[in-house]
């Protein structure tokens, strides 16, 4: 046990990602507002960061530290961090089980009747997720104390509560999940042991937050539909113990995106985006190559909108900047391809220089396209909260607006400033990108204005505050 440990966080993916250099790793600090939230209080205080190991480079220092306790440099930050490696039981963990059966069951993404086929799920659980949810709370239980307050991340974890509360019963837990949450049916369409394992292993924090009230109330009817809980206003009550269920609004770190948006990098990536574009319009799209970003139906709308208001070719550019995500899942690689081909088609119809469909990890390019854009085009089928839609309403210096899926979190304080649509309906969206191109000034720049005061909203120093306290509060009345 780590003595006067404070803070204890266990995630998939930790704070520090490690690259070669002229033959050594070096330490960098990863990006997004988990990193910035939590990295920040563990600069303050003492505390551990529990993480897999997930690439060569993250295995070979594990290997290195053999699983123990070490501290790490990363630059702008420093860590106490604890890096499992896990062997072959990362693949099941991690592809089959957490971004196959977990990911698709609450982003909707199943396609049914065929989908989930309900074949194989036994081994891909018994041997890998809940071994390795087993081995984080191992190591979570080691570092903590009686004092501790301990932060599980997302659905990689979803089991590891319930180990941490058999060894540490005292135990001040709280369980954020950055994914939506969906009905009893739909959760139901997974083997019952893993619904229930994910359940009970859940409801053993005592708090679980989501980014959305609409996620909570999910949450809540499944522990009472499918478990036979109580629920009595927030809370969830099974086998005597209390889960306060709420939701956390997870903003932007203006001040880093303002500090990153200002390197050589972005700069000379915007020089050239100011060349390409050559007086045109930005509509701009910037997803990971996943399902639930609706990629394709996003350009099916593209292609109906240059279709039918032909008055926007050769104005308007659509720019569809992606990062490759989850390559290893046989869906994930047939689905890039449809997008290749609805590119290469609207390219076809339209002209080459109607579409850059760019598939690559280039961040200066991405920051300094959400600067420029006149629309952006966030349609999710579902989404937690999807924080690019956030990030370019802080970012965007023209006025963009913004056409946002009604089942994206983000709507939750973005809408009445955005125009929200059916993300299943792809004329809809063509007709909001119309709208979007053709808005006035006037209107363009009033949405702008609240659009940003929504995004910052729930700063990351501030959501992970709003938990701390709710956590310690829960915890007091217990006792």
């Amino acid at each position: 046990m780590h003595a006067g440990s404070g803070l204890v966080v266990a995630s998939n993916r930790g704070p520090v990602a490690w690259e070669r250099q002229d033959g050594e790793l070096v330490a960098r600090r990863g990006f997004g507002g988990l990193v910035t939230a939590l990295g920040g209080a563990l600069q303050h205080e003492p505390g551990t960061w529990v993480s897999l190991a997930l690439g060569e480079e993250d295995r070979e220092v594990a290997a290195e530290h053999d699983g123990e306790p070490f501290e790490v440099d990363a630059g702008e930050a420093s860590y106490r961090l604890r890096l499992l490696d896990v062997g072959d039981r990362f693949d099941p963990y991690y592809n089959r089980v957490s971004n196959r059966l977990l990911w698709f069951t609450v982003h909707t993404l199943w396609g049914a009747p065929y989908e989930p086929s309900g074949v194989g799920w036994r081994p891909d659980w018994h041997y890998g997720y809940e071994p390795v949810n087993e081995r984080v709370a191992q190591v979570v239980a080691e570092e903590a104390d009686s004092g501790s307050e301990i932060f599980l991340q997302d659905y990689h974890l979803c089991t590891t509560g319930r180990s941490v509360r058999a060894a540490l019963p005292g135990a001040k837990i709280l369980h954020y999940l950055h994914t939506p949450w969906v009905g009893p049916d739909s959760l139901q369409s997974l083997p019952d042991p893993v619904v229930e394992g994910v359940l009970r292993g859940l409801l053993a924090a005592d708090v679980v937050g989501f980014s959305s009230p609409a996620w909570c109330h999910a949450f809540r009817r499944c522990s009472a539909e499918i478990l036979g809980a109580g629920v009595d206003g927030e809370s969830v009550l099974l086998d005597g113990r209390r889960t306060v269920v709420a939701d956390f609004v997870l903003g932007v770190d203006e001040s880093q995106l303002a500090e990153s948006v200002g390197s050589d990098a972005v700069l000379r990536a915007g020089e050239e985006l100011d060349d390409e574009l050559a007086g045109r319009r930005l509509l701009l799209r910037s997803d990971r190559t996943d399902l639930s970003k609706n990629i394709l139906r996003g350009l099916h709308a593209y292609e109906l909108l240059l279709e039918h208001r032909p008055e926007h070719r050769g104005r308007v550019m659509h720019y569809a900047l992606l990062n490759p995500s989850r390559q290893d899942v046989p869906e994930y690689r047939a689905y890039l391809d449809a997008c290749r081909e609805a590119a290469a088609r609207i390219q076809e119809r339209f002209g080459e220089e109607s579409l850059r469909f760019e598939i690559a990890s280039d961040y200066p390019r991405t920051l300094a396209a959400l600067q420029r854009y006149d629309v952006l085009l966030v349609n999710p089928v579902l989404d937690g909260t999807n924080l690019v839609a956030k990030e370019g309403a802080v970012l965007n210096t023209r006025d963009g607006v913004l056409v946002l899926s009604r089942r994206a979190g983000a709507a939750e304080v973005l809408a009445e400033a955005a125009l929200l649509v059916n993300p299943y309906d792809a004329e809809e969206q063509a007709d909001a990108l119309d709208q979007a191109l053709t808005m006035d000034p006037g209107g363009r720049a009033t949405r702008a204005t609240a659009l940003h005061a929504g995004a910052c909203r729930g700063a990351p120093e501030e959501w992970f505050a709003a938990q701390r306290h709710l956590l310690r509060a829960t915890v007091a009345r217990r006792r």
